[in-house]
């Protein structure tokens, strides 16, 4: 009958070592009771189904998932999301919707080291259970055990900012635009505009990976030539992320063309690729990976279904991301500062010694924005990354680069933009044009 849940209720079990497991925490909403229906979340990810089975009661005790916790939250009207039992949008009915956070223990002895296994339990068949009018995974608590037998990041925070040289002041980066269309020798021609003017990273837009129209090979001669020119009239470095996103079977030959071409990063679109694919290349990599999170909303933006950012972000790190994506403060982008405060906190917490992920700050950024991200940060030991912000400078490139690094310069002597503004014309006219500066 809808919203009724079927099997046994076995979140008493013998007592739990907390290495063994690995603890989910989920939203839940059903029109049943929500204790059952974490008891149910628990059998069908692990032993059992929908009825008893032979053999299930043998392999609980060692390979069953259990229910820790279950915090009844609030009661609704409707239901929050769609099923054959309660389509979207039904009048209220007698019937109530009751709502919370239910925490359940994975033997992680069912999946071991690997993500796309660990996300099949944590997160699979359960998204698709009738009775479930909301499920979505908010955080998961990983043990010791379990993430040492992960690689992390090989460059992180302090690698990317050794190959760079740059160690008191947030890195100034931008994604090259137009995002597609440019020939190799165009695209040249804009970085290292871009890189006169003192950025410290450019890399690829995600949608320019291997196409016919700018082969992956000819970029990286072409750009490295351009950055080579660029440092010897600056004396400053500038990293450059090539787009190796393909098959996974060919991953890692763009990676080395990346690198025999003197290439010093390259980047991944790593939820279309996958995390499995991120985790290859972390362990063949010889220069950082830049983690691109395109296609990430569709799993985490609903409030009702999928996973939090903070999950993504977390796994992403562990899978070997050095530099990641964790939304924009004050961006154009749909998550509050404060989710994009607690993906900077999942790059940077202790982690069983893996190294730190440098937190990537993308989405509708300009000069006017780095006092307010730097300010909520509270640490320089991020990526500020601008595509509008650098390229559509009403001066240029070269000139949209100076904004940032002069922003930035400002910030850490903690002057007002509009102060430093009144003698450094590329950072007065990336006001006036971007409109606003935030603090």
């Amino acid at each position: 009958m809808p919203g009724c849940f079927c099997g046994s209720d076995w979140s008493v079990l013998i007592p739990m070592d907390k290495a063994d497991y690995i603890i989910a925490s989920y939203l839940l909403e059903t029109d049943g009771d929500l204790e059952e229906a974490a008891d149910a979340l628990a059998t069908e990810q692990s032993t059992g189904t929908w009825t008893d089975v032979p053999g299930e009661g043998e392999a609980r005790e060692r390979h069953g998932a259990r229910v820790v916790k279950v915090t009844k939250q609030g009661e609704r009207d409707r239901p929050s999301l769609p099923t054959r039992f309660a389509p979207q949008g039904e009048a209220p009915t007698a019937r109530t919707y009751s709502w919370g956070v239910a925490e359940i223990a994975f033997p992680h002895i069912n999946f071991g080291p690997r993500l796309p296994n660990l996300l099949s339990a944590v997160a699979g068949n359960l998204f698709e259970m009738g009775a479930f009018t909301a499920v979505k995974l908010l955080d998961l608590e990983l043990p010791d055990e379990f993430l040492s037998r992960f690689p992390g990041p090989r460059f992180g925070i302090e690698g990317t900012r050794e190959l760079l040289g740059v160690f008191d002041r947030p890195l100034a980066g931008a994604i090259v635009k137009p995002c597609v269309g440019l020939g190799p020798r165009e695209l040249a021609d804009i970085v290292y505009q871009a890189a006169r003017g003192g950025l410290d990273f450019i890399k690829d837009d995600e949608l320019l990976a291997d196409p016919a129209y700018n082969p992956l090979e000819d970029r990286v001669d072409a750009v490295m030539e351009a950055l080579g020119r660029a440092e010897q009239e600056t004396g400053e470095k500038t990293m450059y992320a090539f787009n190796v996103t393909d098959r996974s079977d060919r991953i890692l030959e763009l990676h080395d063309i990346v690198v025999d071409g003197g290439g010093t990063c390259v980047m991944l679109n790593y939820v279309t690729a996958g995390f499995g694919a991120l985790r290859m290349l972390a362990e063949h990599t010889r220069v950082p990976i830049h983690a691109h999170r395109d296609f990430f909303p569709a799993f985490t933006r609903s409030p009702s279904l999928g996973l939090s950012t903070k999950v993504f972000t977390k796994l992403s790190r562990i899978a070997g991301a050095d530099q990641l994506h964790i939304g924009a403060l004050a961006g154009k982008l749909y998550e509050t500062d404060d989710e994009v405060l607690e993906n900077v906190a999942a790059c940077m917490a202790d982690l069983d010694g893996l190294k730190r992920s440098m937190p990537v700050s993308s989405g509708g950024q300009h000069a006017g924005k780095v006092p307010l991200t730097w300010r909520k940060m509270g640490h320089p030991d991020y990526l500020h990354l601008s595509g509008g912000g650098v390229f559509g400078h009403p001066d240029g490139p070269e000139a949209g680069a100076r904004s940032i690094r002069q922003a930035i310069a400002a910030t850490s002597e903690s002057r007002r933009l509009e102060d430093a503004a009144q003698d450094q014309v590329e950072l007065r006219r990336a006001i006036e044009y971007f409109g606003e500066v935030l603090y």
